[in-house]
């Protein structure tokens, strides 16, 4: 070790000295080194020490067939370790612990080794270990100090997604720390030699380089590496005014870098889970990506468009909401918007990381290594959202209960953002004119309508049931929602209709149905396939007539189906009607070649069915199925063409969308993956369009991570059930879609 005080820096108590000196052996000698014993009388003498070292970490390297001839020996090893406590250490995540250090005499094992932790030591523990190192020597100028900042640099390069050691390497380089590798690096780009005193290189000859180079290139990312190569050797250099003016230059060029921000090549930044949170971020990128939420939330501070005056006046459901309630929700708005900045910032961060310095103090070995960045969503935030008081009622929120799903995440949303909202004399809100839309109910009696004029009711998501049958197309859904419904014993019936429908319609699919038997709920996990785009025209009048076409196809592929489904056997047989021919016809031949064997044949002499009859009742049996088989088969081909022909035209149908005030587009799709409405996970499935190249991708926000997917992943229709099914679907106006959502900055 390189340090002087061995005891102080491994924190060794009275104890672990003891077991060290007196049980195993162990000298200390210089005050610098702990030698193990050289008595050969003692339990572990030194060779066996070396020995047994060495054979662990030989241990990795040698086939399995040889790994038994040093089983003694390691374990000896292991036990050595093991008392010395090397096992009690936090690991990384998904990393196998160590049992000795195999120095492969790269620079990265030296690093760990000159740290004295092992590879696969947690973040915490290699920081620790760092500190301690400073801890007991502070100078900054010393080559002690350069090489323990080269082997922390060295291993957050390399831990790419470590924002503990890379702000830990922030922090040293405040303190006049840069490292070697950086240097080199930097050298090497301006003078084309990585080796060159830096020291002996005067400022201003610095500069003329450095700009000799910037002038020779014009690509954004080459100017970016150069400033980030100034800023590093200006620093070494320990001269302010050069860094200020590498600085300044950086400045200037990130600027132009934010203005050119390609948001179709830097993805969006994804949000932490901070416990059971999923359906919470699927919600908050939801929210984040629909333009007006978006900027209105990002003006929260101007005065006018949040009630930060705090002015009492606004309802809801009829009554006047309290100053606590209007200071809650803007306290809520301040918080959306400081997440918003965040999503914002790091996305301009991570585009500018791409082209400008590398993490890790401009460590080579970091050069090309992706980082995730990530936003962590406040705690307050998150509880605000997650829990609803009680004392609040708004026809726009269920209350009184722990939030459970992203229906209720958002209905609390919606209502907080309500209640920000200066008063006005109609107590309206842009918030509803974007997410509420409004239905005509009436209801008759028989062919005559009622007295009772019609009911306008408000909606701020759909709620489609899905049909008993294993696939669905999102229309059906759609149009058993507004079909009539028998709501009485006395044959009256329930009708609605769209009177308008929001910029941003939101349709909840309901899958968590109560079992009234089990006194428990349960998740349908029937297939919906969706449609890019939807129409709701045929939902605007109570008169169907304009459907007729479809409800004519509709009532056909219905008939097929029940013609198809006479061909099922009763549960629990593996085939179909068809299928248990087959075997039958299979079985009649082989019975009648059975009746031809000569031992079959001197057994059936004593029975009275003589052989010939034997082989002729199959013979006509296999002949009759057969045939019925054959009759049968053609009627399913025929079946089976009429049900493609038909689902064909019905998915035409579907497929043609006119672009009116009604039509729209799948903007997001909220994911529930799990068996049970209790326990899964969520994401979120949002469309990304770039209006420069007119191109559509489909980005997966998963918590903290954001990845491009083939749209095949939303648009299945494989008709098969699976636990991971569309939850909650956003669909944005196609009039309007450009200014209604958007992913960018």
């Amino acid at each position: 070790t390189d340090s002087e005080k061995p005891r102080k820096l491994l924190k060794f108590d009275p104890p672990c000295i003891r077991l060290l000196e007196e049980g195993l052996g162990f000298q200390l000698r210089l005050q610098t080194e702990y030698h193990p014993p050289a008595d050969p009388g003692v339990r572990l003498g030194r060779a066996r020490d070396e020995l047994a070292l060495i054979a662990g970490r030989l241990q990795r390297k040698l086939p399995e067939s040889e790994r038994v001839a040093v089983f003694l020996l390691e374990y000896e090893g292991e036990r050595l370790l093991r008392w010395l406590g090397a096992h009690a250490y936090g690991r990384r995540q998904q990393q196998a612990g160590l049992a000795i250090l195999a120095g492969s005499g790269t620079a990265v094992d030296d690093a760990y080794r000159r740290l004295g932790v092992p590879e696969d030591a947690s973040d915490a523990v290699v920081a620790w270990a760092y500190r301690r190192q400073v801890e007991e020597d502070p100078e900054t100028g010393g080559p002690l100090a350069q090489r323990r900042y080269d082997c922390l640099s060295t291993i957050s390069a390399v831990r790419t997604s470590s924002d503990e050691l890379l702000g830990l390497v922030d922090s040293e380089r405040d303190r006049g720390l840069v490292a070697s590798a950086a240097v080199h690096a930097a050298c090497a780009a301006l003078f084309g030699d990585a080796h060159l005193d830096v020291s002996a290189v005067d400022s201003d000859t610095l500069r003329e380089v450095f700009l000799a180079r910037l002038n020779d290139t014009h690509k954004t990312e080459a100017r970016m590496e150069l400033a980030a190569h100034l800023a590093i050797l200006a620093c070494a250099k320990r001269d302010q005014r050069l860094e200020d003016y590498a600085a300044e230059v950086k400045l200037g060029i990130e600027t132009q870098v934010v203005e050119k921000i390609n948001t179709w090549v830097q993805l969006p930044i994804g949000l932490a889970n901070i416990g059971n949170t999923c359906y919470l971020n699927c919600m908050l990128q939801c929210l984040f990506s629909i333009l007006p939420i978006r900027n209105a939330v990002l003006r929260f501070g101007d005065k006018v468009t949040w009630n930060e005056a705090c002015e009492l006046g606004r309802r809801d459901s009829g009554r006047v909401l309290t100053e606590d309630e209007v200071r809650t929700a803007l306290k809520f708005v301040a918080l959306l918007r400081t997440l918003f900045e965040s999503l914002v910032e790091k996305r301009v961060e991570a585009w500018s990381a791409t082209l400008a310095s590398r993490p890790s103090g401009g460590h080579p070995l970091a050069a090309g290594s992706p980082r995730f960045p990530v936003v962590t969503p406040d705690r307050e935030l998150a509880d605000m959202l997650l829990t609803t008081p009680s004392v609040q009622s708004s026809s726009l929120q269920r209350s009184g209960f722990q939030q459970q799903d992203v229906d209720e995440c958002m209905a609390q949303c919606v209502s907080l953002l309500g209640h920000a909202l200066p008063p006005s004399s109609d107590n309206s809100s842009w918030i509803e004119q974007l997410l509420a839309g409004h239905l005509e109910i009436t209801t008759t009696e028989g062919s005559s309508p009622t007295k009772e004029p019609p009911t306008k009711e408000a909606f701020v998501n759909l709620s489609l049931n899905l049909p008993t049958a294993a696939s669905a197309d999102i229309n059906e859904c759609l149009e058993a929602f507004f079909a009539p419904t028998e709501v009485t014993s006395d044959s009256r019936v329930r009708s609605s209709r769209i009177l308008d429908a929001p910029p941003v319609l939101c349709i909840q699919v309901q899958r968590v149905q109560f079992d009234m038997a089990k006194m428990q709920a349960f998740k349908i996990n029937s297939h919906l396939r969706l449609r890019s785009q939807i129409s709701l025209t045929r939902f605007t009048g109570f008169d169907r007539g304009g459907d007729s076409r479809l409800e004519e196809l509709r009532m056909k592929l219905e008939s097929i189906d029940r013609r198809l489904a006479t061909l099922a056997l009763p549960a629990g047989n593996d085939c179909d009607v068809l299928g248990a021919l087959d075997r039958v016809q299979s079985f009649m031949d082989g019975v009648g070649r059975w009746a031809e064997l000569d031992a079959a044949q001197q057994l059936l002499v004593a029975l009275p069915q003589t052989p010939d009859f034997v082989m002729e009742t199959a013979r006509n049996i296999s002949l009759q199925t057969q045939s019925l088989s054959s009759i049968l088969g053609d009627s399913k081909r025929q079946w089976d063409l009429e049900r493609r022909e038909t689902a064909s035209e019905i998915n035409s149908i579907y497929e043609t969308v006119e672009v009116d005030s009604m039509a729209y587009t799948l903007h997001a799709v909220f994911i529930h993956s799990g068996m049970t409405p209790e326990f899964g996970h969520y994401w979120i499935y949002v469309r990304d369009y770039d209006r420069g190249q007119r191109a559509v991708r489909w980005l997966k926000f998963n918590d903290s991570y954001v990845t491009v997917v083939d749209e095949s992943e939303i648009f299945n229709t494989s008709g098969v059930e699976e636990p991971a099914n569309p939850y909650y679907l956003v669909y944005a106006r196609t009039l309007d879609v450009d200014g209604i959502v958007d992913l960018g900055v």
